[in-house]
């Protein structure tokens, strides 16, 4: 039986195939947000112990979205949870979204979104988290997982 690994691999070569060259996937880039993307931002926001990551995410946009009862409206565009968890010295984390279309419009709304939930929000500079409260701590100094928990 084929495991996981198998798999993605022969997907890969199949894309390579048909694509004639090679296939470099998303995640296979590094830490989200360490190399600048034309179509996409990436930002990171805190987490709390509970609850799931998924239900932090979303309620971070429906918060941001409605701040204090005052719309803040994008224009276009979507938002995505990603993979990667960065945990600081302090043993707070971070995780990372990306989203794209109206920057300005879902910067701001992830922002206050965050801030209304007194939560914290990120973004990688010079291989630096740049946190929303001026705190700066570099990448080496944080342990980075990949994965959907």
């Amino acid at each position: 039986m084929e495991d996981n690994n198998d798999i993605v691999e022969q997907n890969r070569k199949n894309l390579e195939k048909i694509l004639g060259g090679p296939v470099v996937f998303e995640h296979e880039k590094g830490i989200a947000g360490i190399k600048p993307h034309h179509k996409k931002e990436v930002m990171y926001f805190e987490l709390t112990k509970k609850p799931a990551i998924s239900t932090q995410f979303k309620a971070l946009i429906a918060t941001g979205v409605s701040n204090s009862g005052k719309k803040i409206y994008i224009e276009n565009g979507t938002c995505i949870l990603g993979l990667w968890t960065l945990t600081l010295p302090s043993g707070k984390m971070f995780r990372d979204l990306s989203y794209s279309g109206d920057f300005p419009g879902w910067r701001r709304a992830l922002e206050a979104g965050a801030a209304e939930r007194g939560l914290r929000t990120g973004r990688i500079e010079d291989l630096k988290l740049v946190i929303s409260d001026g705190e700066i701590v570099a990448l080496s100094e944080c342990s980075a997982r990949r994965g959907s928990k």
